[in-house]
């Protein structure tokens, strides 16, 4: 199946989801200089909290088996980001033809792919340095919260947004962008083809293959 994302794209997204597995401790660590440990905001704390749970969660498992790294990872992103919602957005306008049966077989297989996709990559995670500087308020009511990964090789930082909501339990990622590349918008666009030319069976069955997938194929 034709479902991946170009290397560039992939490996751009996977910084940004990895920040949630592998966000250095100096987010816990701020002085009073530190951006994220001086602001009040919200929506800034919940992705430090985040950070922090994710942090704990990758040193705790750095050295275990792949298998016990993915529960980890998804027991974080289970947590962190509205599922529901990053699902629906993901299949688009197909979600509204699905039936019922397909659109739960489908959540329940999305969540299996993402967790076996990025949970494959985070190995290649080398210690880069990740700063939350500042939250905007978007016209939509989400809230973004910006933020900054330096690499130990030096060059040049890169920028990465966090598009959290309130829900009922509290805040909740539903996306996250690395240099203008967005998780969601990538995702339902390699979705969407593989429909096109498959149907939403078509793409059940392909999701279902990469999230069984041995390990070593889970993200190429």
């Amino acid at each position: 199946m034709n479902i991946l994302i170009s290397r560039r794209i992939f490996a751009a997204t996977v910084m940004g989801m990895a920040v949630l597995l592998a966000a250095t401790g100096g987010l816990r660590a701020g002085t009073s200089d530190d951006p994220a440990s001086t602001s009040a905001d919200s929506a800034l704390t919940f992705i430090q909290s985040l950070g922090d749970q994710a942090v704990e969660a990758l040193r705790d498992n750095i050295e275990s088996p792949f298998e016990e790294r993915e529960a980890a990872f998804r027991k974080v992103m289970v947590s962190g980001f509205d599922i529901p919602i990053v699902g629906r957005f993901v299949l688009g306008r197909h979600w509204r033809t699905a039936t019922k049966e397909q659109r739960r077989e489908y959540m329940a297989i999305f969540v299996d792919f993402i967790v076996r996709v990025y949970a494959s990559r985070f190995d290649s995670y080398g210690g880069e340095l990740f700063t939350a500087r500042s939250v905007i308020d978007d016209e939509s009511g989400d809230k973004i919260v910006r933020a900054q990964i330096v690499r130990p090789s030096g060059g040049d930082p890169i920028g990465i947004d966090f598009r959290v909501r309130m829900r009922d339990e509290g805040y909740k990622v539903i996306d996250v962008t690395v240099e203008g590349i967005s998780m969601l918008h990538t995702h339902r666009v390699e979705f969407a083809s593989v429909i096109n030319r498959k149907g939403i069976d078509g793409l059940l069955s392909d999701l279902r293959a990469r999230a069984e997938a041995p390990i070593r194929n889970a993200a190429e």
